[in-house]
């Protein structure tokens, strides 16, 4: 193919500004990689495409979709691979052994003791690599707004390196589920002062935890109360921001049964939950304070419940305790952590039987879990969801390069590949959170760049980004054939299998490329790379972004 050789020199781009490119310039190389390889028509031809239903026709794709069974059957993934997809981000060989050898129940129930779980010193690197991350609101309030673009860095690559590295991975995916549930865009006035608390003390603590206090925490947070502007909720001028969003997204749902007269009795509740600011007497900036001078302290309703009068902050707390416990909760709840875990649209009784342990449990968030996990939809169906741009590139990382040492460049590499994929951990703007359905994610746009992203696989070849080792020596264990490779790539990378007509176009395209016959040896250094660009399609494939 021209400007590109199979030997051990690094791939040539066109343009010669990119003959070393870095981040910022990692797209455009990438788009004269899949231009040059002819990469759209190989992932067009087939490799399980129309598994993802018609709102993916246009990539090659085709037939029914939604929530169901796949229109275009691909292979079942093991029960093992299924699990791991789902409660991880991403099938890591090392976990993959692991619950092969323990079986899913056990494995499950280690992942969520996630405290006896070792993770070597990976609190001690994400500390040397984001030091800002663990810094209090007092503490980063002195270097604002001139640390403002350190910060949204580190708390990106903060998250970044936990769910690519750490080996608490169910409880790092529940860390992404709840941040996204008590959405709280970074970038929000303060609020890059206020997040990174946010994240520890509410949502890491209290992740696998139980909702009713993980609620408390996040009602009395300065990062919500900032955002959702109920530092400023006064008697005298109610603030029914934070009231609504309570109820329609962090309890109830919005078809949970409340009214507007609830709202503003709610709102009533909360005046007087505010923050300190910087000079604030009696405590640092960015606490929690209540000041009952602006609190509403007459009788209120709520959800046909009387808060007395008289009560104080203890008004906001009988709410937040009327809604953990109430029945919209516990199937709302429900119904995201099975659409999460299992479909777009999850069957009713893998939801009731969640339901019903949240709520029989108190909100123990683990005993929810376990119900969860217990529904034959999580364990007997497979490749009902795709994977959103959160997913694929730790998912990428971990399939590609599991031994991989973080890059030198402190995670830029991995930052950008992430802006181009659209999912930026805490940069959505609104309130409701990411999107949690293959109709946002699974546009033709979208699409294209994960497999645009795909060709990091090719990163030992590409001048610049160096920093993202993968081994293909020992990804391929000896193989020197088209065939070979393809199949030593399917299991050590993409580690479920392929339709047999789908591992053909793999090898016909390989064979195509290299003009080496499917069962000849390849000449001496050409299998790594010829790996390299197997390996992009088969990251690419249906295959690898659904679970």
């Amino acid at each position: 193919m021209p400007g590109l050789t199979f030997n051990r020199e690094p791939v040539k781009a066109d343009n010669k500004q990119m003959n070393k490119p870095d981040a910022k310039n990692l797209a455009a190389l990438l788009d004269g990689l899949c231009s040059r390889r002819d990469f759209l028509k190989v992932c067009g031809a087939g490799l399980g495409y129309g598994a993802l239903g018609p709102v993916l026709s246009a990539c090659g794709g085709g037939g029914g979709g939604g929530g169901g069974a796949p229109a275009a059957a691909i292979p079942a993934a093991s029960a093992e691979y299924t699990v791991l997809k789902r409660t991880s981000f991403g099938v890591h060989r090392d976990a993959l052994a692991s619950i092969r050898a323990l079986g899913i129940d056990v494995y499950l129930e280690q992942q969520l003791d996630y405290t006896a779980i070792s993770d070597g010193n990976l609190d001690a690197t994400l500390q040397t690599l984001f030091p800002l991350t663990t810094q209090s609101p007092a503490q980063l309030i002195g270097g604002f707004p001139n640390n403002i673009g350190d910060i949204a860095v580190q708390m990106v690559g903060a998250a970044q390196y936990r769910q690519i590295f750490s080996r608490r991975q169910l409880y790092e995916v529940m860390v992404e589920f709840w941040t996204n549930h008590f959405n709280i865009h970074l970038l929000n006035g303060l609020g890059p002062t206020l997040k990174p608390e946010d994240d520890l003390a509410v949502i890491r603590t209290h992740a696998l935890g139980n909702f009713r206090d993980l609620l408390h925490a996040s009602a009395k947070s300065p990062s919500m109360l900032f955002y959702l502007d109920n530092f400023f909720n006064q008697a005298a001028a109610p603030n029914e921001n934070y009231a609504r969003e309570l109820m329609e997204l962090h309890t109830l749902g919005v078809n949970g049964g409340y009214t507007e007269t609830d709202v503003k009795e709610v709102a009533r509740c909360f005046t007087g939950w505010t923050i300190r600011f910087p000079g604030d007497p009696g405590g640092a900036y960015g606490t929690f304070v209540f000041q009952p001078a602006i609190h509403d302290d007459t009788a209120k309703v709520v959800l046909g419940n009387t808060i007395s009068a008289g009560g104080g902050q203890t008004d906001g707390e009988q709410v937040l305790d009327i809604l953990a416990t109430h029945p919209s909760t516990a199937q709302f709840i429900a119904t995201k952590l099975c659409r999460r875990f299992i479909s777009d649209s999850p069957d009713a009784a893998s939801i009731d039987a969640v339901a019903t342990a949240f709520t029989q449990s108190g909100g123990d968030i683990k005993t929810t879990l376990r119900a969860l996990f217990a529904a034959a939809a999580f364990r007997t169906s497979s490749d009902l969801k795709l994977a959103r741009p959160g997913e694929y590139l730790p998912a990428l990382v971990r399939a590609l390069a599991p031994d991989t040492n973080y890059p030198t460049d402190n995670g830029q590499l991995f930052l950008f590949a992430q802006t181009i994929l659209g999912q930026l951990p805490y940069y959505w703007p609104t309130p409701d959170g990411y999107p949690d359905d293959q109709g946002y994610w699974g546009s033709t746009g979208g699409l294209l760049n994960r497999w645009r992203l795909s060709f990091l696989s090719y990163a030992p070849y590409i001048p610049g980004i160096d920093v993202f080792q993968i081994d293909y020596i020992n990804l391929l264990g000896g193989a020197v054939t088209p065939a070979g490779v393809v199949d030593a790539l399917i299991n050590n990378v993409l580690m479920r299998p392929l339709s047999t007509a789908d591992r053909e176009t793999v090898i016909d395209w390989v064979v195509a490329e290299t003009g080496v016959t499917r069962n000849a040896a390849l000449p001496a250094g050409v299998p790594e790379q010829v790996a390299a660009l197997a390996a992009a399609v088969l990251v690419s494939s249906a295959y690898f972004q659904l679970r």
